[in-house]
């Protein structure tokens, strides 16, 4: 029960974050389907961001020499520490309180959902068709103002024959165009689930804000409709029915009056959605960020008074967590050929998680239980595990032994830590004798060497080093290769170059050489003109010398003629 109550209280706390980025970043903006899918988004990814999980390597690698000297694991007759358990008396459990609480919320609201949804497709048969337009049938209702639910419009009696019928049908048939109705059954419904949250009652206003906005946009996209469109918003002013439908009137005139004088908002505007990559990676480190650190187990073989009072306060289950080597010997034939984590598969040579180890030892090598438990599973698995078990250590531990040749208990059976229960073997998808052992925590595979304290496991160890080595080499290898590629391209790109001003070099020769041919041309023309005008003045100039010859002459005969 607590888990489903956690991953609903995280995914919460998602919506809050992103609604709260919403309202302080893009609610202004004027890009209203990108605003609408921002915020059908916070829904959905909502509910997918919890099941991310981050995991740590180790902080602390146990030393298990350390963990060995200090003493076998803490030892006591289950009757010794049932006599010191204190039996608790009833309690009010918080986790059942808040629970029926949430389902009781949820169950109330659920109606009030069905409730609101069976109303109005019941308004198709109880108001009269006035009109169909397509697919879209448009009712005559007693309501103040007019609305719109999926395929139908519903228009109030006092607006029917009036001069704002065609925005107010406009404005709905916007709406159905959109769909607005999905958008509102989804957020209600989620309403439903997250009654408790405030944030998403946040959400759906600002939904149907956005809503609004986008299809004022849309019907005063024509010239002259704005005026005559926020006048008839405020001459239809009042209430309306209640339930998830589009209104033409919305309570916040003001701010879609404001929204539909606003300029355009510039693309530039949505940078801060660079904050959302930190924000949500922030966000996924806080909650599902998970340390894996080892284990110690601090045992010692008669334990004191002190130690005594100490462990007779808790129950005996809280103790029964694997700590011992799966098998019988341990000796030079005894080696871990895989590891915990990803490997290559020795199959298909791709890339998988190995949430196990893999022990390889002589067929007919005896498996033993590594903690007290009860055995819940005895199978055979031809294509997979072979024959296995499980047993169940406690509430939290469990482990698993499988590709066993043999299995020699039963389910129901319980065992003690060091009791054989198998022998090593192939039964399953194997290619060699081998135990694969699995350690579980509350349900999760965990690294069953962080579980073992009696074994150095120097052969694993070697192996790791060996891979890391390996792993660094290919590093190094991948990081010359991306040097040299680097480098190739840095040539590429300076041949690029050279070619590049070598082609300018020849543009600029060639520029120079039209302007020198162009200049010519010019010159010659001008010598040309300057030839033609020589040749039409040339008679020119030899008609005005007889004329001025012609008047000296006349000049002269004056002259004689007042002489005389």
């Amino acid at each position: 029960m607590a888990d489903w109550l956690i991953y609903i209280l995280k995914v919460s706390a998602f919506q809050a974050v992103l609604v709260l980025f919403y309202l302080l970043f893009l609610r202004r903006l004027t890009f209203y389907q990108f605003n609408r899918v921002f915020l059908l988004g916070i829904l959905v990814i909502g509910f997918v961001l919890p099941f991310v999980q981050v995991e740590s390597a180790p902080v602390v690698q146990a030393n298990q020499e350390l963990v060995t000297m200090i003493g076998t694991r803490i030892s006591q007759s289950s009757e010794a520490i049932s006599e010191g358990v204190i039996v608790p008396g009833f309690q009010l459990s918080w986790m059942w309180l808040f629970s029926s609480l949430y389902v009781i919320g949820v169950f109330l609201l659920f109606q009030r959902y069905f409730s609101n949804f069976y109303r109005i497709r019941k308004f198709k048969y109880g108001y009269q068709l006035i009109a169909k337009i397509g697919a879209i049938e448009v009712f005559r209702t007693p309501y103040a103002q007019p609305f719109s639910f999926f395929k139908s419009v519903f228009i109030p009696e006092k607006v029917e024959h009036t001069q704002e019928l065609d925005l107010v049908m406009a404005h709905e048939l916007q709406h159905v165009n959109f769909g607005h109705s999905y958008d509102r059954m989804l957020v209600d419904f989620i309403v439903v689930l997250f009654w408790f949250n405030p944030f998403i009652y946040l959400l759906r206003k600002s939904l149907i804000e956005v809503h609004e906005y986008q299809v004022d946009a849309a019907v005063t996209a024509g010239s002259g409709a704005k005026i005559p469109y926020q006048m008839s918003l405020v001459s239809l002013a009042g209430g309306g029915f209640s339930g998830p439908v589009s209104f033409f009137n919305f309570s916040t005139i003001k701010k879609r009056i404001q929204m539909m004088n606003r300029n355009k908002s510039n693309k530039i505007s949505l940078i801060s959605l660079a904050l959302l990559a930190p924000l949500i990676g922030g966000m996924i480190m806080l909650f599902s960020f998970e340390m894996k650190t080892p284990e110690l187990i601090f045992i010692q073989d008669e334990p004191g008074p002190a130690l005594e009072k100490e462990v007779r306060t808790v129950d005996v289950s809280l103790i029964e967590k694997p700590s011992i080597f799966p098998l019988g010997v341990k000796n030079e034939k005894v080696k871990v050929t895989s590891n915990f984590g990803y490997r290559t598969d020795p199959f298909d040579k791709a890339k998988k998680f190995h949430q196990g180890m893999d022990i390889s030892a002589a067929e007919g090598t005896p498996v033993i239980a590594t903690a007290d438990g009860k055995v819940v599973l005895v199978l055979i698995q031809a294509e997979g595990y072979g024959k296995h078990i499980i047993i169940e250590h406690d509430e939290v531990y469990s482990t698993k032994y499988a590709q066993l040749s043999s299995m020699e208990v039963s389910e129901g059976d319980l065992v003690s830590r060091g009791q054989v229960i198998g022998r090593v073997g192939s039964s399953g998808r194997s290619t060699a004798p081998h135990l694969h052992y699995e350690v579980y925590k509350d349900g999760k595979a965990v690294d069953p060497v962080n579980y073992i304290s009696d074994y150095k496991f120097a052969m694993q160890a070697q192996e790791q080093a060996e891979e890391e080595r390996r792993v660094a080499e290919s590093a190094r290898e991948k990081a010359h290769a991306a040097q040299r590629a680097a480098v190739a391209e840095q040539r590429v790109a300076v041949e690029a170059q050279r070619v590049a001003m070598q082609e300018q070099k020849q543009a600029e020769a060639q520029q120079v050489q039209a302007r020198q041919e162009e200049a010519e041309a010019f010159r010659r023309i001008e010598e040309s003109r300057e030839a033609i005008e020589g040749l039409e003045e040339m008679p020119k100039s030899k008609e005005k010398a007889k004329a001025k010859e012609k008047s000296k002459a006349k000049t002269k005969v004056k002259e004689k003629d007042k002489d005389k």
